[in-house]
């Protein structure tokens, strides 16, 4: 019997199938956040788990850092597109919230361009980063990026060409977390203390929170950036 998945879930899985979101997520580059960040605790020969990893931006990206690094996505359409165009690549269909891992088996974990938001319910979300977790070795970090739900506040600039959206949900930001329904997908927004009390109640602690690097005032990055990288680490015990 097929598994009855929630529609907000299902959804979200359905829009990562279709031939538009193939070329959507067709660009190859990093962010200048993702580069800061993995020019900074990313070293050669180290091992990472690409999760929610879409057509292996990252993957390739890492790869050619010379990271040993394995992709993982949800989506059979994205993963063997990937493969066709990579095949030297390590791709391969799964889910961030069962990794089919072993414990304490991986350096780095990342969870690129929000993927971790389409998590559907919340409680997904949370058994996503306690996967991170059991997977991580200690003093090993996990970098996500996740959207910033105060950058829905009505005076914030980022969605102005957006504005339907931002009428529909700037109420929401006096929250700590929300599910909007953006671009067609159930997506998690959240505050920054929330996401960080999220992840550290999950066992991780926090490193760092990257703005958009083009915001130069951090305070002002906190409500403009649409969304925010965060680096967490697992303790070492």
């Amino acid at each position: 019997m097929a598994e009855q998945l929630p529609l907000e879930l299902s959804t979200n899985l359905q829009a990562y199938r279709s031939a538009s979101a193939v070329s959507q997520y067709s660009s190859y580059y990093l962010f200048e956040e993702e580069e800061y960040l993995f020019a900074k605790y990313y070293r050669q020969g180290e091992s990472v788990l690409d999760l929610a990893c879409g057509l292996g931006r990252t993957t390739l990206l890492l790869y050619e850092m010379g990271v040993r690094v394995r992709g993982i996505d949800r989506s059979e359409v994205f993963i063997q597109t990937a493969r066709r165009r990579f095949p030297y690549l390590d791709l391969r269909v799964g889910s961030y919230d069962q990794i089919e891992e072993p414990d304490a088996s991986f350096s780095h974990l990342l969870i690129s361009f929000n993927g971790i938001d389409y998590a559907f319910p919340e409680t997904q979300r949370v058994a996503a980063l306690r996967e991170c977790v059991r997977v991580l070795k200690p003093g090993g970090t996990l970098i996500f990026s996740s959207h910033n739900l105060k950058s829905l506040h009505w005076f914030s600039p980022v969605y102005s060409l957006r504005p339907i959206i931002k009428l529909r949900n700037t109420l929401k930001t006096f929250r700590e977390r929300a599910y909007v329904l953006d671009t067609g997908m159930y997506t998690f927004y959240a505050s920054r203390h929330f996401v960080i009390r999220q992840a550290e109640h999950c066992g991780l602690k926090l490193l760092e929170t990257v703005s958009f690097r083009k915001i130069r005032n951090v305070r002002l990055g906190l409500y403009m950036s649409p969304y925010i990288h965060y680096a967490f680490v697992k303790p070492v015990d």
